[in-house]
């Protein structure tokens, strides 16, 4: 069921505007970690345009919400463990 939801991310690639597409690729990140940098690259490989841009922004918004997921996640495990 986890699977679901970068699933229904990366269609959202497809579909919505790219500012829904953000926020589906930061709650998918939250489920499944690696989903963040894969549907970060994705999203770039979709809206990136050389010279249009400064940087590939959905690769960065990809890592860093890869990152804070990653806290997130070791907060979570750390505080179900100790209680």
């Amino acid at each position: 069921m986890k699977i679901m939801i970068p699933i229904l991310a990366l269609i959202s690639l497809f579909i919505f505007p790219w500012q829904v597409s953000v926020l589906a690729i930061v709650v998918a990140s939250f489920f499944v970690p690696p989903a963040g940098i894969a549907l970060g690259l994705i999203g770039d490989l979709v809206y990136y345009t050389p010279g249009a841009a400064f940087a590939p922004y959905f690769s960065l918004f990809g890592i860093a919400s890869f990152a804070l997921s990653l806290l997130v996640h070791r907060f979570v495990k750390t505080r179900m463990i100790s209680e």
